[in-house]
C-alpha cells in the first residue's frame, strides 16, 4: 500500500501545474490589419486597434470609431517519442481544434485633446486536446485556459506630435482541464489508469493591472511609440477537482485506490497566475502609400519562477512547482502598400523566441521558438466602412526535451499554426 500511495500521489500532483504552462501561450492577433503587418503596429496605431498596440495613437483620431472581429486559428502538433519512454517509434498527433478569439476596439472624443478607448481583446489563452489513449495521458489528456481583459484608457494629444495615454486592465480567466490518474498495479507492474480528475473554475477569476503608453511623431514621416503593460495576478480560488475512478478487475486493488482519493466529491483547490508584464518599443516610416514599422516586444515571462498549488484539506497532494520561464523578446517588421483609395496591402515577418525552458517542455504547452510569416488586404467598402483580412503562418521549430522533462515524457514535438482573421472598422 505505501508503494500505491507513492505512485497514486505523483500521479495526481501533477495535474495542476498545468495552469502555469498555458501562458508560455501569449496571443497578439487583435485586429486585422496589424496581424498583416506581423503586430508591427505600435508607432503607426492609427484606427481604434491601437487601444491595444498603443493606446497613445488613439489621441490622433477624430469623431468615433470602432473596430470588431475574431481569428480562426488551427494547430497541429506532432509528437516522436525517445527512450527510456515512451520510447523509440511512438508517434502520436494532437485532435484538430479550431479557437476563435474576439476583439472588440471603440474610442470617442471626451472634450479638446482628451479621448476614450476601451478594448476587449484575448491576450493569453491555451488549448491542447490529445487522444485518450495516447502515452501520456497521465500528465494530460485536455486543457482549455481563456483569459478576457477589459482595457478602458484615456488618451491626451500635447499639440501636434506627441500623446500619452493611461488605462487598466481588467483580466477575468477560466481554466478547464483532464488528465487520468496513473498507478503501478502490484499484480501487473504496469501502469494501470484508476480514475480521471477534472479541474475547473464554474465563475470567472479575475485581476487587476495597469498600461501606459506614448505615441510622437518626429517629423520626416518617423514616429516612435512606446507601451508598457504591467503584470496582472489572477487568483483561482474557487477552483475544484473532481475525481472519478475507473475499476481495473482487481477488487482489493481498487479499494486501496479509493481509500486515498475522494472519488465521487469535488474538492476545493487555490493557486495563483501571475501573467507576465509586456513592454512594447516601436518605430515606423510612412511616406505617401507605403508604410514600413518595426516592434520590439519584451514579455516579463520570468514571473513564472514556480507555483504553489493548495488542495483545501490534503497536504498530501498540495505542491510547490518549479516553472523556471525566462524572459523573451520578440521581433516584428511588417510593411503596408496603399494602391489606390480603396485598397491596401500588408505584409511581415516576426520572430518569436519561446520563454518554456527545455525541462518544462510537455504535451501541456509543446512551446518552441518559431517564425511568422504574415499578409492582409485592407478594403474601403465607404469612407466610413473598412473591411480587414490578415493571414498568418507560424512553423515551429522542433523541440526536443533532451531528457530533461519534469515527467520522464521524453521526445520531440513538431508544431505549426495558422491563422486566418477579419475586422470590421467602422468610423461613426
Amino acid at each position: 500500500m505505501r508503494n500505491v500511495r507513492r505512485f497514486l500521489l505523483a500521479g495526481v500532483v501533477l495535474v495542476i501545474p498545468a495552469l502555469a504552462l498555458a501562458n508560455g501561450f501569449a496571443l497578439f492577433e487583435h485586429g486585422g490589419r496589424p496581424v498583416g503587418m506581423a503586430g508591427a503596429w505600435g508607432a503607426i496605431a492609427d484606427d481604434a486597434s491601437a487601444g491595444y498596440y498603443n493606446p497613445a495613437g488613439l489621441a490622433f483620431l477624430e469623431g468615433m470609431q470602432a473596430t470588431s472581429g475574431f481569428f480562426l486559428i488551427t494547430e497541429t502538433s506532432e509528437f516522436t517519442g525517445d527512450n527510456p519512454y515512451p520510447g523509440e517509434g511512438y508517434a502520436v498527433e494532437m485532435e484538430d481544434q479550431i479557437f476563435y478569439p474576439p476583439h472588440i476596439h471603440a474610442t470617442g472624443a471626451i472634450s479638446g485633446n482628451l479621448r476614450w478607448g476601451f478594448s476587449l481583446t484575448a491576450p493569453f489563452g491555451l488549448g491542447t486536446w490529445w487522444p485518450d489513449d495516447y502515452a501520456g495521458k497521465f500528465i494530460t489528456k485536455r486543457v482549455d485556459l481563456k483569459v478576457f481583459n477589459l482595457n478602458p484608457n484615456l488618451s491626451y494629444k500635447i499639440g501636434d506630435s506627441l500623446a500619452l495615454a493611461v488605462g487598466f486592465d481588467y483580466f477575468m480567466s477560466q481554466v478547464d482541464l483532464t488528465k487520468s490518474i496513473g498507478v503501478v498495479n502490484p499484480y501487473t507492474q504496469q501502469i494501470a489508469e484508476v480514475g480521471q480528475v477534472h479541474l475547473y473554475n464554474d465563475g470567472w477569476a479575475d485581476g487587476w493591472g495597469y498600461n501606459a503608453a506614448l505615441l510622437a511623431k518626429l517629423g520626416g514621416g518617423f514616429s516612435f511609440g512606446a507601451t508598457y503593460r504591467s503584470r496582472v495576478e489572477v487568483k483561482y480560488d474557487d477552483a475544484e477537482a473532481s475525481f472519478v475512478q475507473f475499476p481495473t478487475g482487481y477488487a482489493d486493488f481498487d479499494a486501496i485506490v479509493a481509500s486515498l482519493l475522494p472519488f465521487g466529491d469535488n474538492v476545493g483547490g487555490a493557486t495563483a497566475i501571475t501573467y507576465p508584464a509586456e513592454m512594447r518599443l516601436a518605430l515606423a516610416w510612412q511616406h505617401g502609400g507605403l508604410a514600413v514599422g518595426f516592434d520590439a516586444v519584451r514579455m516579463g515571462w520570468d514571473s513564472f519562477d514556480s507555483l504553489p498549488i493548495t488542495i483545501e484539506g490534503r497536504p498530501d497532494l498540495s505542491s510547490d512547482r518549479a516553472e523556471d520561464y525566462e524572459d523573451t523578446t520578440t521581433y516584428r517588421l511588417g510593411m503596408e502598400y496603399r494602391t489606390s483609395p480603396k485598397f491596401a496591402f500588408q505584409l511581415g515577418v516576426l520572430k518569436d523566441p519561446t520563454p518554456v525552458p527545455t525541462a518544462s517542455v510537455s504535451p501541456l504547452l509543446p512551446d518552441a521558438d518559431r517564425m511568422g510569416y504574415s499578409a492582409g488586404i485592407s478594403w474601403n467598402l465607404s469612407p466610413k466602412v473598412r473591411a480587414d483580412l490578415a493571414y498568418l503562418y507560424l512553423p515551429f521549430d522542433e523541440r526536443s526535451t533532451e531528457g530533461q522533462d519534469h515527467d520522464n515524457f521524453n521526445g520531440t514535438y513538431k508544431t505549426t499554426a495558422n491563422l486566418l482573421g477579419f475586422s470590421l472598422v467602422v468610423k461613426l
